[in-house]
């Protein structure tokens, strides 16, 4: 009787390599580009109102039980970081800024191995209450929207 007869867990085995896949574990586009840096969108949030980017009629905003949680976002930044190769991170919203545990998540992030380059895109408002943290979390640029002035 084997163990998996018995019902016990047992490893799986890896399945044949899709042969139209590079043998390259990066993100290889169909063109054979690497990508190397990941856009991480936080919420869909802002708190501007900017013509192009917010109709008159507003938004509807996702419900919060639909976006990923720090856990599942740091889950997928490890991977992409550890087993994919990517090398920059981009924090974005809406507005990064409005995400809760932020600073969290920026810690989390820098304390991967290989360390990724990290980035914040912000339009700005409240950036001067957590600019300091942000930077002690690891943030090596920030990229502040023109829109706010």
């Amino acid at each position: 009787m084997t163990a998996t007869e018995l019902g016990l867990p047992a490893l799986r085995t890896a399945t044949t390599r899709d042969p139209a896949r590079p043998a390259d574990p990066r993100l290889v586009d169909s063109f054979g580009r690497v990508a190397t840096d990941l856009r991480i969108s936080l919420t869909d949030r802002c708190n501007l109102r900017c013509h192009y980017c917010m109709p008159a009629e507003g938004l509807d905003w996702m419900p919060r039980e639909e976006q990923l949680t720090d856990d599942e976002l740091l889950r997928l930044i490890t991977i992409a970081v550890t087993d994919l190769g990517v090398e920059e991170l981009r924090f974005t919203g809406g507005e990064p800024l409005l995400r809760r545990g932020l600073e969290n998540l920026v810690t989390a992030s820098a304390a991967l191995q290989p360390r990724p380059d990290i980035s914040l895109t912000t339009n700005g408002v409240g950036l001067a209450h957590r600019a300091q943290a942000l930077a002690a979390a690891g943030v090596n640029r920030l990229n502040v929207s023109l829109d706010t002035l």
